[in-house]
């Protein structure tokens, strides 16, 4: 009977830990066409792979509107039409000592890449967001 709940609550620790590491983007490069409507831009969001904070989420912030929470090698793609304010920083309970960073941009109909990183300091770990090219883009897999 012990053994039982035991393992039922396993179960559900097992579960709720699965759950923090999966995040909301995708495992595959989105379509890099250029803007359909007048005045919108594409924000391209990449972050990319490692030991350091792997198993945190990265948590994206677009105009103060969370948009995606991406794992290790996730891609995501925004619309904007507006300037914008991208903020990324720790997500779940694992995120809580991990910093953020942000950026901002001008709404003009291009593309726009972004490669998230994450510094490692002596006693510490930073999220950082760089805006690079499309090129980088692609090769930061």
């Amino acid at each position: 009977m012990i053994l039982k709940k035991i393992n039922v609550i396993f179960l559900i620790f097992l579960f709720f830990l699965v759950a923090q590491c999966s995040g909301t983007g995708s495992k595959s490069i989105p379509n890099l066409s250029t803007s359909s409507s007048q005045g919108d831009t594409n924000l391209f969001f990449v972050r990319e792979g490692g030991y350091i904070a792997g198993g945190v989420l990265a948590k994206l912030d677009v105009n103060g509107n969370e948009i995606a929470r991406l794992g290790t090698k996730e891609y995501i793609k925004h619309i904007v039409s507006e300037n914008f304010r991208i903020n990324v920083s720790g997500a779940g309970l694992g995120g809580l000592g991990i910093g953020g960073d942000s950026i901002s941009g001008i709404a003009n109909n291009k593309n726009y890449f972004y490669i998230i990183s994450v510094k490692q300091g002596l006693f510490s770990a930073k999220f950082k967001i760089q805006e690079t090219t499309e090129d980088g883009y692609k090769q930061s897999q």
